[in-house]
């Protein structure tokens, strides 16, 4: 009889190391020997999106063919990134694993550990039914090919209160980031709160920061900045979310102490009430469903950099945290595994998780929040992927780019102060 196990850590200590260089070489099966468990390691906790797909699929798959399978779950993001760097440096990656697209897929393809999932998709039938934003999402920069399989299709978006912009006398949601700010103004003068944010999550206020770049240049910015051949001060787009940024925390448009404010906190500001505009997105539907269904709600995407050629998408379209599939496992059951986690991928993700499938040409089924049915019109044709500086920056860089936005936001720093300093950390 099958057995579900599983391990989940939650910090890592120096007495796992030496059973890390062991434990998941022994829970793997090689390609070679018949095989009697799959293995995943995955960031998160069994509430989290990725294990529930997962999971699910393991455990059907399992149970039909009587293998067991094992989740070893790792909350903390560093926590995951250090263990994972243990089983690449070990040779001990298990036979599914998040990994993102970035500094640590790079390295898994230094030691030859990846499955070409592209390769597999295109084999299987489901390579043109990929999202097009997603593909270029996960696509490796260094040789075009596809690595990792999306953990799913997440947007993003600015959600609104139709009650506040009513009152502000404000008839259509702004479309360029000037009448984004005049709206703003005119919420402010109201004595409501213009825009809540979790400034305390790094990424929140990099948002605001990188709108503007991705809209006109996409990737090509952060990729001049961080290999030094483009800078904020001969950016156009660039300079101008520098001061867009700067004028968002220090004209008061943002809460009051939004510095110390971290994510989970702003979304239970602004969907208990609080404030008039709020940027999320579709992992966050559950929290807006009761309030949108009640008519209190609207969305927007993210608006044009005015005077400035901005591309078509304007929604950021990301594929979560990507799995990968270790190449030295990869037997005909784990290939039989992957035909089966494509089949029946979109049903899981709708079904069972409540996510946006990565495959863009299966039909939303019925019974689903009105959200999904209203939003995903806005991202349906996108081929431009969202472009996260937080996975393409050197994470030095990125600390110092962080805490510089933070002094920005909050008038310590001015703009030309910044962009001078931002300059510098990679000259």
């Amino acid at each position: 009889m099958k057995k579900m196990k599983k391990m989940v850590s939650l910090a890592l200590t120096a007495a796992m190391t030496a059973g890390l260089m062991t434990g998941m070489g022994a829970m793997t099966a090689s390609a070679d020997s018949e095989r009697t468990k799959i293995t995943a390691l995955l960031k998160g906790t069994e509430s989290s999106e990725q294990y529930l797909t997962f999971d699910y699929l393991l455990k059907n798959f399992c149970e039909e063919k009587g293998l067991d399978y094992e989740i070893e779950l790792v909350n903390d993001q560093q926590d995951y990134f250090t263990k994972l760097q243990m089983y690449i440096n070990s040779d001990t990656l298990p036979d599914i694993f998040g990994c993102p697209n970035g500094a640590l897929s790079a390295a898994c393809k230094d030691v030859d550990a990846l499955v070409d999932v592209g390769a597999e998709l295109e084999r299987n039938g489901y390579a043109d039914k990929l999202n097009g934003a997603i593909r270029d999402f996960l696509t490796d920069a260094d040789d075009g090919n596809l690595y990792l399989f999306p953990q799913a299709l997440y947007c993003e978006f600015f959600m609104y209160r139709k009650d506040i912009f009513e009152d502000a006398g404000i008839t259509e949601a702004p479309t360029t980031w000037k009448e984004f700010e005049e709206d703003c103004q005119k919420i402010a003068d109201m004595g409501e709160i213009p825009v809540i944010v979790g400034g305390s999550d790094a990424w929140q206020l990099m948002r605001y920061l990188s709108f503007s770049p991705w809209r006109v240049t996409g990737p090509e910015f952060i990729q001049g900045y961080q290999a030094g051949t483009d800078s904020f001060s001969e950016n156009e787009s660039a300079k101008y979310a520098v001061n867009l940024l700067a004028d968002l925390g220090t004209k008061g448009y943002f809460e009051p102490g939004f510095a110390s404010v971290d994510f989970t906190s702003a979304s239970n500001l602004f969907f208990g009430g609080t404030g008039a505009i709020f940027y999320t997105g579709s992992g966050q539907f559950s929290m807006a469903e009761e309030m949108y269904d009640n008519g209190q709600l609207g969305f927007f995407p993210v608006p044009d950099t005015e005077g400035m050629d901005n591309m078509s998408t304007n929604v950021p379209v990301h594929a979560g945290f990507a799995e990968a599939f270790n190449k030295v496992t990869y037997d005909d059951t784990m290939q039989e595994f992957f035909d089966y986690m494509c089949e029946n991928y979109s049903d899981v993700c709708y079904n069972q998780v409540k996510i946006f499938s990565p495959f863009s040409d299966e039909t939303i089924p019925e019974g689903l929040p009105q959200l999904f049915y209203d939003v995903q019109p806005m991202f349906e044709n996108a081929e431009t992927a969202w472009t996260s500086w937080d996975d393409k920056l050197d994470s030095d860089v990125l600390t110092k780019i962080v805490d510089e936005q933070q002094k920005l936001a909050q008038g310590i720093t001015t703009p030309d102060e910044f962009v001078e300093t931002c300059d510098s950390f990679v000259k």
